[in-house]
C-alpha cells in the first residue's frame, strides 16, 4: 500500500529545494569568484620622457585600445580579445589565482628583446565589477572586469 503522505512530501520537497537554489544562485554568484572575467579598458596612461603620466593618452597606437574588450582566463592567465598577454612562443604565468582576499596576478615575459607584461585584477573587491591594471612596457591600462 502506498503511503500518500510520504509520496506528497517527496513531490513537494524537490520543487521547494530547486526553487530555493535558484533564488540563492544570484546571491552566491555576486559574492563568489568566477573562472573567467570580461574586461573593458576605461583609461590608458603612458610614461612620458619627463617621468610624468598624463591622463588618458591620445597616442595613435594606444587610442584604439580605449574601450577595448577582452576576457581573462584565471587558470591560464591569458587575456583573449583586443588586448593579449601571450604570443605563439611566450605564455603568461599565473602568480596568484586570486581570492576574496587577494588579487589575480599574472606575469608574461616576452623576448628577446625582453618585455614584461603584468596584469592584476582586484578580485577581493566586494562589488560585481572588479578593477584591473595591465602594464606592458611603459603603458598602463585600467578598467573594470565582470565575472562570466
Amino acid at each position: 500500500m502506498l503511503n500518500i503522505t510520504r509520496c506528497y512530501m517527496y513531490t513537494m520537497f524537490v520543487p521547494f529545494v530547486m526553487s530555493a537554489l535558484m533564488l540563492m544562485s544570484p546571491v552566491a554568484s555576486a559574492v563568489g569568484l568566477y573562472d573567467s572575467y570580461a574586461c573593458e579598458v576605461k583609461s590608458i596612461r603612458s610614461l612620458g620622457q619627463d617621468g610624468s603620466m598624463p591622463g588618458t593618452v591620445e597616442l595613435p597606437y594606444l587610442s584604439e585600445d580605449l574601450g577595448a574588450k577582452f576576457v581573462i582566463d584565471r587558470d591560464t592567465g591569458r587575456m583573449l580579445g583586443s588586448l593579449k598577454n601571450y604570443d605563439w612562443e611566450r605564455q603568461p604565468k599565473v602568480v596568484d589565482r586570486g581570492s576574496k582576499e587577494q588579487a589575480l596576478k599574472v606575469i608574461t615575459i616576452f623576448g628577446p628583446p625582453v618585455n614584461i607584461a603584468y596584469l592584476q585584477v582586484g578580485l577581493f573587491y566586494s562589488s560585481l565589477e572588479k578593477p584591473f591594471l595591465y602594464i606592458k612596457n611603459t603603458d598602463i591600462y585600467a578598467g573594470l572586469c565582470t565575472g562570466l
